[in-house]
């Protein structure tokens, strides 16, 4: 979505050759992207002549000739070209405004039909009403802290909302949240009175550099059809997710979701504490690791007991009911499952696109949840479950005696057991393991060997 400083940028170059146009009579092909009375806004736009164009928060404002103005947000995908009447494309168009003796006339191209207009007199605000300051317009970061310091949303989700600040969208509220060192999920009410003076610093700072190369083109985002953003060669942790943080030089971008919006932060400059995932083969000893990591004061979550737990949840059974009836006779028969699991590929496929989202999700809500923690978790289908790229260390746990090791746990199915080594493709994933663990001697040697990891990120972290 454009932000600040993108629309900034739009509203410069548009002001170079808009002031002083007259508009003509409107032509709108999406009609839901007026906000206010259809005929009224046609009928008022026409003839009328822009005096000005002004900004709020991300509102581009149109100031007309009759007291009346024009308010445009571009929402995600939203673009405000001048294109000549006979030339212009008609796909996406979703409103057309002809200038008087031209050739040309103010084109809104939208693809996904989310930007929204509004005609309103001058001294009517609308949805402008809604908006706080600007980072610009605040002088003193007590106000922020006022604000944060009530609610325990995490920041992120605070500097997002507009009604306390305007202007940072997903982008540069990453971005201010890596400037300032903060966590983006670290909740509003923890955060100090310094810690507000650091985001208003560096909201200012990273919104007029950001102005000043017009903006960060990604994804469609184009201030004209000439001029694109070039921001993007400056962000620290926005897109950069899987690469080496910049400032720290050792540990990888994460990127996580919150409230659906996807996160991006270094976990050793943010301080989030770091996620290390544990994966292996069926009776390899994963659990037991994790254990000795929880032991090290890592708090700890287990893909297999959330599997557990959905299994006894009434709202989960009834959705595997619905896509799944054969499994239920008429209770969930689970022995069944880990049939089909190892003998239909298809069912394999379809039951793994059901279930692996959910803990994909349980895990994210886990991490968030203990921010600041060093946490472990423990998933044997690491990379069927395309989490491989969520945790800043992977471990693997190995071992040649998987038959001991299920004798041991008493288990009678040892040979189905183990033939779901068969779906696990930790082979050929072993190469982008950060760690080996091995199982096969003593238990305190395995504890030896966590310990020792442990030490070792631990002295990454501190240096």
């Amino acid at each position: 979505m454009p932000e600040l400083p993108e629309v900034e940028t739009v509203r410069r170059e548009l002001s170079k050759h808009l002031v002083g146009k007259t508009f003509l009579k409107p032509i709108v092909l999406y009609h839901g992207m007026i906000k206010t009375n259809e005929e009224d806004y046609v009928a008022g736009i026409a003839n009328t002549t822009i005096v000005n164009i002004s900004r709020k928060g991300k509102f581009l404002i149109f100031h007309l000739d009759n007291s009346h103005k024009i308010l445009f947000h571009l929402r995600m995908e939203g673009k405000l070209f001048i294109v000549p009447i006979n030339q212009h494309s008609l796909d996406h168009l979703s409103l057309f405004i002809p200038f008087k003796n031209s050739d040309e006339g103010l084109a809104f191209y939208d693809v996904r039909k989310f930007g929204v207009t509004y005609y309103l007199k001058e001294e009517k605000n609308g949805p402008l009403d809604e908006l706080g300051p600007e980072p610009f317009e605040i002088k003193d970061s007590s106000y922020l802290y006022q604000k944060y310091h009530r609610c325990r949303k995490p920041i992120k989700e605070l500097l997002l909302d507009q009604s306390i600040m305007s202007g940072l969208g997903n982008i540069y509220v990453d971005e201010v949240c890596f400037a300032s060192h903060l966590s983006p999920f670290r909740p509003g009410n923890e955060i100090t009175a310094e810690n507000a003076k650091d985001i208003l610093t560096n909201s200012i700072r990273i919104l007029t550099k950001a102005i000043e190369n017009h903006g960060s083109t990604v994804r469609s985002y184009k201030a004209t059809q000439e001029l694109s953003g070039s921001f993007q060669q400056f962000l620290k942790v926005y897109s950069r997710a899987g690469k080496i943080c910049l400032e720290c030089q050792d540990f990888k971008i994460e990127k996580r979701r919150l409230n659906g919006r996807g996160t991006s932060y270094c976990p050793k400059c943010q301080h989030t504490g770091i996620s290390v995932a544990i994966t292996g083969k069926i009776a390899s000893g994963k659990s037991l690791a994790a254990s000795y990591f929880k032991e090290e004061g890592y708090v700890a979550f287990s893909c297999d007991e959330e599997t557990h737990k959905l299994y006894q949840d009434p709202d989960f059974l009834k959705g595997l009911k619905k896509k799944f009836p054969e499994l239920f006779r008429p209770d969930l028969d689970k022995k069944l499952i880990g049939e089909k699991l190892l003998d239909d590929k298809v069912f394999r496929r379809k039951y793994e696109n059901y279930l692996y989202p959910l803990l994909r999700r349980k895990a994210n809500e886990f991490i968030i949840a203990n921010d600041g923690k060093n946490k472990v978790l423990e998933i044997p289908l690491l990379f069927e479950s395309k989490m491989q790229k969520d945790f800043t260390f992977l471990i693997g746990v190995e071992t040649k005696t998987q038959d001991a090791h299920l004798q041991e746990r008493g288990d009678e199915e040892i040979k189905n057991r183990l033939r779901f080594n068969e779906i696990n493709s930790y082979d050929k994933h072993r190469h982008q393991m950060d760690y080996i663990l091995t199982t096969e001697g003593p238990k305190a040697d395995l504890k030896k060997q966590v310990g020792k990891i442990v030490l070792e990120i631990q002295r990454r972290l501190d240096k």
